[in-house]
């Protein structure tokens, strides 16, 4: 067997691998090279294109001064009703064919021809920063036109938010600007705006602001209208929002103003509502703790109850009452009199029909206390005044005066409150007063 010399074998590996290193290397250098050549054909030949379809594009309506000058507006919110139903095809070149999307490629719908109301076709057009639109699809859309028609309406603020507890918040109407709006669009739309809603957000608020707010237009039933179909003379409106702080504060009346009839006397005064919320600045709520209310001059004598309605007078510094008007009820009560009557006979009680009494004295003084009107009508006749006599037996005795009638009045004071009783048979014909 020949030998194998190694020096041999190693040299022809070398050379083996010089060469599949050169052959890879050449390959690299064709792609490159061809690369190079490819983007340089690119670069310098506009005309070379490919054709590319985009899908979901919009439309942008053009020629609408020239409609209006007409009297027409579009009735189709085309905006909502199209949005991303249109697609193109597109040459564009090789170049610029990465960086050719739906964001770049414009689609149009010029109203501008539009002459009369109702249902039009109309065709689209669109162009491309990257290239040039051959195709679109549809190629026109339908759309619906109307005589336009202007109003004018009135702008409401709604405050919304959390309000802070005690304070108060109201719109001021006289600083809003505008205080109403002129909206212009298709008659159908135009008719049904009612009104138009900022709204304010009043969240953390403790002292008065002013900010401008968003209209939106709304219906009679509040439902918002397509203001993308309408023109509005203002978008916004500013106004202020007052905020201050509020105070219950109690209803109260000078009693010495109310003038009553002789024997009575006011029992309470009651009023409904018994307080009202007012508003102010701090320091003039720190200094007030109640409201008075002012007693007409021409209010009658009063010998019963009495009610009344009173409207308050605001002041100037307030800048909110929760009401003007409160109801006052004047509850009146007779006044406690006392009066005196004298020459009050007693009468004798109980004493049997064989005896005979002498009373020293026949007759006493009592002092009657109650209503004003049963006292000062309180006569002698009125009262009955007694000494019990039963089972007593002739004598001499000392005997209490007592009451017996007329439970409406209290007896403070009987004088004598004990007379002196003689009792002797009633044979005698004749009764000489005796002396103590």
């Amino acid at each position: 067997m020949k030998k194998i010399n190694g020096s041999r074998i190693l040299e022809w590996l070398y050379r083996l691998k010089e060469a599949l290193l050169h052959r890879i290397f050449l390959k690299i250098l064709s792609v490159v090279l061809a690369m190079l050549i490819w983007a340089y054909i690119i670069d310098t030949t506009p005309d070379l294109t490919r054709s590319r379809f985009v899908e979901n594009l919009s439309v942008s309506v053009t020629g609408t001064t020239t409609l209006n000058n007409n009297g027409l507006a579009l009735a189709t919110d085309i905006y909502s009703e199209f949005q991303g139903a249109i697609d193109a095809k597109v040459d564009v070149s090789q170049k610029e064919y990465a960086n050719l999307s739906n964001e770049n490629v414009y689609v149009f719908l010029d109203v501008s021809n539009v002459r009369s109301s109702g249902m039009h076709e109309i065709p689209l057009t669109a162009t491309s920063t990257h290239g040039t639109v051959t195709n679109l699809y549809p190629e026109s859309i339908s759309v619906m036109f109307e005589y336009i028609d202007s109003r004018e309406v009135p702008i409401d603020i709604e405050m919304t938010g959390t309000t802070k507890d005690n304070y108060w918040y109201s719109v001021n109407e006289d600083s809003m600007n505008p205080q109403t709006v002129t909206v212009s669009g298709p008659a159908s739309i135009v008719q049904g705006a009612s009104r138009a809603v900022a709204q304010v957000d009043i969240t953390g608020q403790a002292a008065p602001f002013r900010r401008a707010a968003i209209l939106r237009l709304q219906d009679s039933d509040g439902e918002s209208l397509n203001t993308r179909l309408l023109t509005r003379s203002s978008s916004t409106c500013s106004v202020s929002i007052e905020v201050y702080p509020t105070k219950e504060l109690p209803v109260t009346a000078d009693a010495s103003q109310i003038i009553v009839a002789d024997g009575f006397e006011i029992e309470e005064i009651t009023f409904q509502p018994a307080s009202i919320t007012v508003a102010a600045q701090s320091a003039l709520l720190d200094e007030i703790d109640e409201l008075p209310v002012e007693i007409p001059d021409n209010m009658p004598v009063l010998n019963k109850t009495y009610t009344k309605r009173l409207s308050l007078s605001k002041l100037p510094e307030f800048k909110f009452m929760s009401t003007n008007q409160v109801y006052m009820t004047i509850t009146l009560k007779e006044k406690v009199s006392s009066a005196a009557v004298s020459n009050v006979p007693v009468q004798v009680l109980g004493l049997g029909d064989e005896y005979e009494a002498m009373l020293m004295p026949s007759t006493v003084s009592v002092m009657a206390t109650g209503a004003y009107s049963k006292v000062n009508e309180f006569t002698r006749e009125d009262v009955y005044v007694y000494a019990d006599m039963s089972n007593l037996v002739k004598g001499t005795y000392h005997l209490p005066v007592f009451i017996g009638n007329n439970s409406e009045l209290s007896y403070d004071l009987i004088t004598p409150q004990f007379i002196k009783v003689v009792i002797t048979d009633s044979k005698r014909n004749v009764v000489t007063p005796m002396e103590e």
